[in-house]
């Protein structure tokens, strides 16, 4: 909680926008409490705590019960049912992945919704049809499939759906991604780093009283594999600096093609598509981006190590600059 006390959220976000997220009890039990997550926190190998700014291979989680998504083929399309989380168990795992996004960078998949649906940017509202490149005005939220194959977009509705969850549950859920994004990207932004858009994954907490609104806690991890970070010189300090590697080349085409083919014929497993029928696997990095890709998360640790524990952990690693210098000089 002691993260959430003092912080407020930036004025240069409209003020109904701003009022309508500070006005919940979801505001007053940040601020008072925090955010549950279901990691417990490092341990060493004989399961120990590890102390504050310690390093160590082993993170104790919580066990979350994960309801099954069964999948049958349907007029020759593969067809996802979410029917045991239609007893809304908690806690559990939630089905979905939470997307929010602070703006709208070359490639992002919002840009394609929004030219295939003139609608859906109104949706938001967006005055405007965003464009490459734009930051928005207020941070969007998005859904996505969370247990099957690939990441399926989700409507609202659809989400709700598959999820089990109530409009309370949904609002929540909503208001909980605004806030935890919000309060990341000003921490990110201390580091020198602009957090663009990310993901969330959360698990559900039991109600207060049988038949009651659940709550949320954060599970997984919230890193670069998970957010999408610029850095100076619009340098992409997360795995899009891989992405772009790969984008447009043979594997990056056949990978594509692959999630096609799996999709049309009912087959799960795209990457074995890719690989026996395609033949095509990933060449390997180039040295001089081995060496930019390894330093990147233990710089970003050692940068947000700084700020909170006010040591670095690794103290080996160029800062979150240098590394941008390094990583934009790289062809």
């Amino acid at each position: 909680a002691e993260t959430w006390s003092a912080w407020a959220i930036p004025e240069s976000y409209p003020k109904l926008w701003r009022d309508s997220l500070t006005s919940s009890h979801l505001w007053r039990e940040l601020r008072a409490h925090g955010l549950r997550h279901h990691s417990l926190g490092l341990v060493d190998a004989d399961l120990a705590a590890v102390p504050e700014g310690g390093r160590s291979k082993f993170l104790s989680v919580q066990a979350l019960p994960r309801p099954p998504a069964r999948s049958e083929i349907q007029g020759g399309k593969l067809v996802w049912e979410y029917s045991e989380y239609k007893v809304r168990p908690a806690p559990a795992l939630v089905p979905l992945e939470v997307v929010f996004r602070f703006g709208a960078p070359e490639g992002s998949s919002f840009l394609d919704r929004v030219e295939s649906d003139k609608g859906y940017a109104n949706s938001f509202g967006f005055t405007e049809k965003p464009q490459a490149g734009d930051r928005f005005p207020f941070p969007i939220v998005e859904f996505f499939t969370k247990l099957e194959p690939t990441d399926r977009f989700l409507t609202r509705e659809e989400a709700k759906e598959i999820a089990a969850l109530n409009a309370e549950e949904l609002d929540e859920l909503v208001a909980t991604t605004l806030l935890v994004a919000l309060r990341l990207k000003d921490i990110f932004a201390a580091t020198g780093l602009e957090l663009m858009d990310g993901k969330f994954e959360f698990g559900f907490t039991p109600p207060a009283s049988p038949g009651g609104r659940r709550g949320f806690q954060l599970v997984d991890s919230i890193g670069p594999d998970e957010l999408r970070l610029i850095g100076p010189g619009g340098i992409h300090f997360s795995k899009e600096f891989l992405r772009r590697v790969y984008r447009g080349g043979a594997w990056y085409r056949a990978a594509e093609h692959a999630k096609r083919l799996g999709k049309e014929r009912g087959v799960k497993d795209w990457k074995k598509i890719c690989v026996e029928e395609l033949g095509q696997s990933p060449s390997r990095l180039p040295a001089e981006l081995l060496r930019s890709a390894t330093a990147l998360y233990p710089s970003l640790a050692d940068a947000l190590a700084i700020n909170f524990l006010g040591k670095p952990v690794f103290g080996d690693q160029p800062s979150v600059p240098e590394l941008c210098a390094e990583m934009g000089a790289t062809p």
